[in-house]
This record gives C-alpha cells, sequence and structure tokens, in this order.
C-alpha cells in the first residue's frame, strides 16, 4: 500500500456508513492523505486518489449527515472545521458535495425557506483557486436557494458576474433554472441588461439542461432521481419568455448565425423579437 493513502485507508476501513464520530477521522485522514500525495506525487498522484476515494469518502459523509434525515448541525460542525476560501486543507471537494445535495434536497421535500442560511453563505464562499474544481462544481447548486427570505440568490449572482465572476454565475443559473425556470429567465434578462457583464450565449448553453432533463449532473456521485420526487416544468409562457428576452437583447445577426448550436429557436427569437438598434 502506498504510504500517502495508508491513513485515509485506515480510517475508512474502520468506519461504519452512518456513523458521524467516524466521519471526523475520515476527513483528517483524507486531508493529510490529499495533502501528502500532491507534496510527493504531484498533481497526477492528486487526481489518481481523488478518482479512487472521492466517491466512497463522499458516500460516508452523506451517510452520516442523512441517517435520520438532515442533521445540518453535523455537517456545520465538519465546515466550522474546514471552511471555505482558507486554502488550508483539501476538505471542500467532500463537503460542497453533500451541502449542495442537502440544499437540493431540502428545497425539493421541505421548501426554499427550511434551507440554513449558513448553508447557502457556505457554498458562496468556495472558490476554485482555494477549493478546487470538484467543489467549486458543487457550489453552484446555491441556484437551488432562490427565493429564500434571507438569501438573495439572484442579486449575489448578477453581482458575481457584473464583478467578472461570470463562471460561477454561468453554474448558478443553470440551477436557478432547475428550481424555478421562471426565476431563471429572470436572471437570464438581468444579466443581458447588465452593461458590466460581457457574456451572452454563452449564458444559454447552461440553460438548456433544465428544458431536457430534471435534475444536473453536479454535485457528483449522486443520483438525485432515486431518492427525489421531482420534475422540472416548464410551462409554454416561460419558453416563450424566454425567447422574447434573448430576440430583444442579443444581437439578431448573431442569434441567426449560432441558431443551429442551441436547442432554442433563436432564429425565431431573432425574427418575431429581434430588434435593429443593436451595434
Amino acid at each position: 500500500m502506498p504510504r500517502d493513502i495508508a491513513p485515509l485507508t485506515r480510517a475508512l476501513d474502520d468506519a461504519t456508513p452512518g456513523t458521524q464520530n467516524d466521519v471526523y477521522g475520515v476527513l483528517a485522514a483524507w486531508n493529510q492523505s490529499i495533502e501528502t500525495a500532491l507534496d510527493r506525487g504531484g498533481g497526477s498522484r492528486f487526481r489518481e486518489i481523488m478518482g479512487q476515494y472521492l466517491e466512497e469518502v463522499i458516500g460516508l459523509v452523506d451517510a452520516a449527515a442523512t441517517s435520520e434525515g438532515i442533521d445540518w448541525e453535523f455537517l456545520q460542525d465538519c465546515i466550522d472545521a474546514y471552511p471555505p476560501g482558507v486554502g488550508d486543507h483539501r476538505c471542500s471537494s467532500v463537503l460542497a458535495n453533500v451541502v449542495a445535495r442537502c440544499v437540493i434536497r431540502t428545497r425539493i421535500r421541505e421548501g426554499v425557506e427550511e434551507i440554513p442560511d449558513w448553508a447557502l453563505e457556505y457554498l458562496t464562499g468556495v472558490t476554485m483557486d482555494e477549493d478546487g474544481e470538484w467543489a467549486w462544481e458543487s457550489a453552484a447548486a446555491f441556484g437551488w436557494g432562490v427565493g429564500h427570505p434571507e438569501i438573495t440568490v439572484l442579486d449575489q449572482s448578477v453581482e458575481r458576474a457584473e464583478n467578472g465572476d461570470e463562471s460561477w454565475t454561468m453554474g448558478v443559473l443553470r440551477h436557478v433554472t432547475f428550481a424555478d425556470p421562471e426565476a431563471g429567465v429572470g436572471l437570464l434578462e438581468r444579466l443581458l441588461k447588465s452593461p458590466d457583464v460581457v457574456e451572452d450565449l454563452v449564458y444559454l448553453d447552461d440553460m438548456e439542461q433544465p428544458f431536457e432533463q430534471d435534475f444536473p449532473a453536479f454535485p457528483q456521485y449522486w443520483e438525485p432521481q432515486t431518492e427525489l420526487d421531482y420534475q422540472v416544468k416548464i410551462p409554454n409562457d416561460v419558453n416563450e419568455r424566454l425567447l422574447t428576452v434573448v430576440g430583444e437583447l442579443i444581437d439578431p445577426d448573431r442569434l441567426r448565425y449560432f441558431d443551429d448550436y442551441h436547442r432554442f429557436d433563436l432564429e425565431r427569437a431573432a425574427d418575431e423579437y429581434g430588434s435593429t438598434d443593436h451595434d
């Protein structure tokens, strides 16, 4: 057995699924093993261990957090030990995934108002540079908090895009549209109207999935359709509103040119709603 993963494999062997006390040891061992792998083997060894063990570690944490409903207090304890955006640990790839799952579960089963404020705030604190790509992708589940009574998901998404973090907002837009298609179209409209937002058609790419399936691809290693009863429902008027927004706010010549690359009828959007006032 390679020495870099010895602490992790021992912790996994000793862990019992659903036992929270075991998870603390697994997270500590995960952090230690990943750090050692990076120091000794670099990025290739890091990716090897992630591919081999990440799913199992996520599964253990998820099982411990949900064995009797969602234990938010337990998750908060884990996050307090390994906070986002600090860059001094390797546990965000695990914790962001589990928090994202629980945010989605809670919205669907209980309503958005039951999502703890801190859980959504945690997701906004995850960064690519400090927490890694796996965590960053999962953190876009922040979008499932749209309509939350305390957390301004749409306002924060627009603000992040206007401040140059459009990639983050694109992922959030996808999740917002899964959770509330009408709100997704509204967010798209705000983004396209903002003079500080650069992209336009790229945002449409992130809205296609909710028009074709009921759940997003992230968080990883999760099959939500096996445990959640949920369907994305997109009324005709919402679909038409999307075409109206796109037609009115994007150059019609661009829409016609890229029509074949999108599932949406951009040519009709240009013909029926397009303006001749674009530069």
